[in-house]
């Protein structure tokens, strides 16, 4: 499961766009650089709560995913909670989007092969609530596929908590061309569960949304927002999307600046399927601190129904990682501060990316990429030839405002595997369950791994 820059193939991660080598054959890459900018942090006195344990492999040869991939459900510390992901793996041919689940985050299941057997699947993410699951991926984006070959979203979902899956949906057309999509899923207050899935379309730059309540149909797309960022195969918003209770929120890159903005609603005093109808839906905010491009920036948006009332919006910027809220009502449109680039555990770094913060009871639970000072001019530049050494950091808050000093929770090893990113986390009120990707420099193996964290913010 690894990550990398934008490949030479039309193959894309939503980080860097980065491409994998499958065992059959070796691609090339094209360089994404990182802004260099080595800034000290500003004094903290905040001590992170959470202590890391041992690594486990989750199965899935030749796999990766880019966040958006962990989820949970039942009541954590019972016989019901359980641990639900999803990962990309080209061991096969086609690619294919795989389930896994675990009841501790120390073994998995065998891998369930969720997309179809006649097209590519990448850009996996999952959402889950109640007893429901949604999957949800991209066909067209592979090694595999030609140039300018078709791009849909496409859905799986289950009913009765992944024992079984009702069989692939999609949900834009089959001619089209679309950006990486993205999942969620809440329970509101009406008592009705319902999906969500958000995508840009390459073709026109547009944000699209779609939900489905309860036993209903999915509704009609709707756009709520637009970006003027494209590269040679289209627009790339990278949109994301959370939801918890009654709010969901969407966050997007606007424009080639880096510009973010973001939109939300709250479906309290209206019905479970207001979403549905633009009108509804608060204005845009356009959120201060830019998102770093040159550092695979994209935001990613989170909420946990163990921390209901929140949805959290994080990115990177050149020197910082940083995050804002909507609290129902409004999206803050100033960032806070997570880490500012600098020394932690003894180690310089001088860039990030793939930030994402978990709000956990008691606090918020950070994550990134944080790249090392290396002899690169780049030290996140994943370039043929290059080796980048990536550690997954973490840092807690219990008030959102003041972070701890970075943990090492995935450290890179020379000779060894030397990225650890794209984590995604869920956060109960004494551990914190961490997937991620891992690499080697040459991309010869890469697999998703995950961590289980004891603690709280």
């Amino acid at each position: 499961m690894m990550v990398s820059p934008m490949a030479t193939t039309n193959r894309q991660s939503r980080h860097s766009r980065q491409s994998r080598k499958s065992r059959k054959s070796r691609r090339g890459r094209r360089s994404v650089i990182l802004a260099v900018g080595l800034v000290l942090m500003p004094a903290a006195t905040a001590a992170s709560a959470v202590g890391w344990g041992t690594e486990h492999g989750i199965p899935g040869a030749y796999s990766w995913n880019y966040g958006d991939s962990l989820d949970f459900s039942g009541t954590p510390a019972t016989p019901s909670f359980r641990l639900h992901d999803v990962f990309i793996s080209d061991a096969t041919t086609p690619q294919a989007a795989y389930y896994s689940s675990s009841n501790e985050g120390i073994t998995w299941t065998a891998p369930r092969r969720l997309s179809g057997r006649a097209v590519n699947a990448e850009g996996t993410s999952i959402a889950a609530a109640g007893s429901k699951i949604v999957v949800g991926w991209v066909t067209g984006f592979s090694a595999y596929d030609p140039a300018g070959a078709p791009r849909r979203l496409q859905v799986n979902t289950s009913t009765d908590g992944g024992a079984t899956w009702r069989g692939v949906k999609s949900l834009t057309s089959g001619g089209g061309r679309i950006d990486y999509p993205i999942v969620a899923a809440a329970k509101t207050g009406f008592g009705s569960v319902n999906l969500y899935a958000v995508w840009v379309d390459a073709t026109n730059g547009k944000v699209y949304f779609r939900e489905h309540s309860g036993a209903a149909a999915w509704s009609a797309p709707i756009s709520i927002g637009a970006t003027t960022l494209a590269h040679r195969d289209g627009y790339h918003g990278y949109a994301n999307i959370a939801a918890v209770g009654n709010l969901i929120t969407v966050a997007w890159i606007a424009d080639a600046k880096g510009s973010l903005k973001a939109r939300a609603i709250n479906l309290s005093g209206k019905t479970p399927t207001a979403a549905a109808i633009r009108a509804n839906w608060n204005a845009s905010v356009a959120l201060a601190g830019r998102v770093s491009l040159r550092q695979g920036g994209y935001p990613v948006v989170s909420a946990s129904p163990l921390a209901p009332g929140v949805v959290t919006i994080a990115w990177n910027t050149p020197r910082r990682q940083v995050y804002t809220t909507f609290d129902g009502t409004n999206v803050a449109a100033t960032p806070i501060t997570i880490w500012v680039n600098g020394i932690a555990n003894a180690i310089t770094y001088t860039g990030g990316y793939s930030t994402v913060v978990e709000p956990a009871p008691g606090g918020f639970v950070a994550m990134w990429g944080g790249c090392r000072n290396t002899s690169l001019t780049y030290d996140c530049n994943g370039q043929q030839g290059s080796s980048p050494r990536v550690d997954l950091l973490s840092a807690t808050s219990a008030n959102g405002t003041l972070f701890s000093l970075p943990s090492l929770v995935a450290p890179a090893i020379p000779n060894g595997r030397t990225v650890n990113d794209q984590a995604s986390v869920v956060a109960t009120a004494d551990h914190v369950f961490a997937q991620y990707n891992g690499s080697t420099a040459n991309f010869g193996r890469y697999d998703v791994f995950d961590r289980i964290g004891t603690g709280s913010p």
